[in-house]
């Protein structure tokens, strides 16, 4: 297929959007759940139930529409994200009515992940998948790094605050998801070709194939909703509660982060490209189980108090913050996985929605128990077992390896 240049800056600054759109709302959820609801651990982890449940919905909502094809569906996508940000930000809604529009705000982020990773692929040359997704993925972490500063300068300045009326950080996250949803239809109308269903070109009835086949997919993406309860809810929470700091510090962390992580994702997608699925997968694990052994120590430390009064745990729970942030970026690698492990194209979307919904599966199942663990036994056990869960990720890449059903590098 050939690509237009203008398509590709479409694609992109719609994507770019919604980064910035997710960094202005999703970035400052735990603060707004704290300081405007007063949760604590084990509601903290139940709010992941209609902030998740979305992603669980995905292989259904995706399969069941994707007659309308996939620029359809990203359209569709940015309407609800528009919709929820707008009652979040503009209408002060209740606990209940919150947790509905929440619902639609996640609903369309996540329609978005598998929608995102699908039109890219389609986008990307010929043995460049991996190279194109990282570029892809470190522009989007400068959007989320832009959208941190605001709300970095905005919490410190009081341009941006949390109460009752409006909340500015959502307002400005409204804006940037109705600009997306205008690049998503101007790409509608301009790339129809990207726009046709799979079925229609194959000529196969689109439905969602499940094989033996692509278990390790599945179970890779499992493990990693588990994981991702780290970087999402808990790694956050060390600076919420262990350290009892605001949206701003939260925002300056997650600028360091995000600075680290746009070179670190174009590392990823070209040493994808160069040493194959299985041994990036190899490297993933490793580098899961040092952070997540990491941030429990900083938080047993913090927790304890055995840091003393001085400035080490502070900066030990910083530090594990942004290693857990960076896990985000490896997320190329397993739809990179997908891709080569499909027998036909159009499996990869089906699939790759099917992972997402596995993945939120046990996000929604686990958040709570994680709550729990932490409030009963302490917040480093929640990151010792999330440490524990990457044995899985080095017993897949050694099935790969030795079976070769995926590209070696």
């Amino acid at each position: 297929m050939d690509i237009n240049h203008d398509t590709k800056k479409l694609f992109m600054y719609a994507i770019l959007c919604l980064s910035l759109a997710v960094g202005l709302s999703s970035g400052v959820f735990s603060n707004y759940f704290k300081e405007v609801f007063a949760v604590d651990s084990v509601q903290r982890g139940l709010l992941e139930i209609p902030r998740e449940t979305p992603g669980i919905l995905c292989v259904v909502i995706l399969t069941a529409l994707s007659g309308l094809g996939n620029l359809s569906l990203m359209v569709m996508a940015y309407g609800f994200c528009t919709l929820g940000l707008a009652v979040l930000g503009l209408l002060s809604p209740s606990y209940f009515i919150m947790q509905i529009f929440l619902f639609s705000f996640s609903l369309g982020e996540h329609m978005m992940m598998p929608l995102r990773d699908s039109i890219a692929m389609d986008l990307s040359g010929e043995g460049k998948t991996g190279t194109f997704l990282g570029q892809l993925k470190g522009k989007m972490t400068l959007a989320s790094m832009t959208a941190s500063a605001a709300v970095f300068i905005g919490y410190r300045t009081g341009l941006f605050w949390f109460g009752d009326g409006v909340i500015p950080s959502f307002v400005a996250g409204l804006l940037f998801t109705a600009a997306g949803l205008f690049f998503a239809v101007r790409l509608r109308k301009t790339a129809p070709e990207l726009n046709v269903p799979r079925a229609r070109n194959t000529g196969r009835r689109d439905t969602l194939h499940i094989r033996k086949r692509y278990i390790p997919y599945y179970l890779i993406t499992a493990v990693y909703g588990c994981q991702k309860r780290m970087r999402i809810v808990f790694a956050p929470w060390l600076i919420v509660e262990l350290l009892a700091m605001g949206a701003d510090t939260l925002a300056l962390l997650g600028m360091a982060a995000h600075l680290i992580g746009s070179r670190f994702s174009p590392v990823i997608g070209r040493m994808l490209d160069h040493l194959g699925v299985s041994r990036s997968l190899a490297i993933e694990g490793g580098y899961f189980a040092g952070a997540f052994l990491f941030a429990a120590f900083a938080a047993w430390g913090a927790a304890s108090g055995r840091f003393g009064d001085g400035p080490l745990g502070a900066v030990l729970v910083f530090l594990a913050y942004i290693l857990v942030m960076l896990t985000d970026h490896f997320n190329t690698v397993h739809t990179v996985m997908m891709k080569q492990l499909s027998l036909r194209p159009e499996d990869v979307m089906g699939n790759l929605s099917l992972g997402l919904s596995v993945d939120h599966v046990l996000a929604v199942t686990v958040s709570g128990g994680f709550g729990v663990i932490w409030k009963v036994w302490g917040p480093q056990y929640v990151f010792l077992l999330a440490a524990a869960c990457s044995a899985v990720h080095l017993a897949v890449a050694g099935y790969l390896e030795k079976s070769g059903i995926v590209k070696r590098g």
